[in-house]
């Protein structure tokens, strides 16, 4: 019988032992965890929210650099054309203008092909061609100008209208362009939701967590405590058998016992 008992006193000892202090440290390493591993998540999805940023804020300044860059070289284009078809200064710096004026545009058309698929930038590379090339013939003297077809004709007739689709077409590769730029958009606004999203989470199960908590603390140990304060001063005042029922096996119900062991002891 004494071998039973030691036994049942043994496993009961491993079973109160550290349980208050088990339970609460189970309890904040799980918050902590959670609040760590929600913030680890968001500092993840915050990290592609802004790369994705950064790439869409590049994509659109190299698109209105390359557009600008077209812009200038074509102005540049028409107003040597001017001088030398119009007004007639023909001289070597306003061929050699129309000449870096046509290698710029074209480098420019090459970099946007490159960089965006569309048929905008297709359409705009034919014009491009084709304004240029009517430069290039101009230059080189293949036109056949006489009293009846003169350059100011060639120009009005001819080349203004195709410098006029020119900048028809890079306006609409700039607006094409960024008009492209849409799905990232979308893409950034999904990630954005998706870094929000544990930090909400979080916040809801958190509350959860600490109403759990609370409730736990309360019914197994805030409880239990008054109790066997009440039942401890009911005794000393007014020699109340001390008795405070509960239902646990922990620390609480060990401290129970040795009270009800001390006050046995008493004369």
């Amino acid at each position: 019988m004494r071998i039973f008992n030691s036994i049942a006193m043994s496993r009961f000892k491993l079973l109160t032992i550290g349980g208050i202090r088990k339970r609460m440290f189970v309890g904040f390493v799980s918050i902590v965890l959670l609040l760590f591993f929600s913030g680890m998540v968001s500092l993840f999805e915050l990290g592609r929210v802004s790369n994705d940023t950064e790439e869409i804020l590049l994509a659109s300044k190299s698109n209105v650099e390359l557009a600008g860059e077209m812009i200038s070289a074509l102005n540049e284009q028409n107003d040597a054309v001017i001088c030398l078809a119009v007004i007639g200064e023909d001289s070597l710096a306003y061929r050699d203008v129309c000449k870096n004026a046509i290698a710029r545009l074209s480098a420019a058309v090459s970099l946007a092909d490159a960089k965006v698929d569309g048929a905008a930038v297709d359409s705009l590379a034919v014009h491009v061609g084709v304004l240029n090339s009517m430069v290039m013939d101009y230059l080189d003297g293949k036109l056949p100008f006489d009293e009846q077809f003169t350059s100011r004709d060639w120009y009005v007739d001819s080349y203004k209208d195709e410098y006029v689709d020119v900048a028809s077409h890079i306006t609409r590769y700039m607006t094409g362009a960024q008009s492209t730029l849409g799905p990232d958009v979308n893409r950034l606004s999904r990630t954005a939701y998706r870094a929000v999203t544990p930090v909400f989470i979080s916040l809801v199960v958190m509350i959860v967590v600490v109403i759990m908590f609370y409730y736990f603390l309360s019914v197994y140990y805030i409880r239990p405590v008054l109790r066997m304060n009440k039942s401890l001063g009911d005794f000393l005042t007014f020699k109340v058998p001390f008795d405070a029922t509960m239902t646990c096996r922990d620390e609480l119900s060990e401290l129970k016992e040795r009270i009800k062991s001390l006050i046995s002891r008493l004369p």
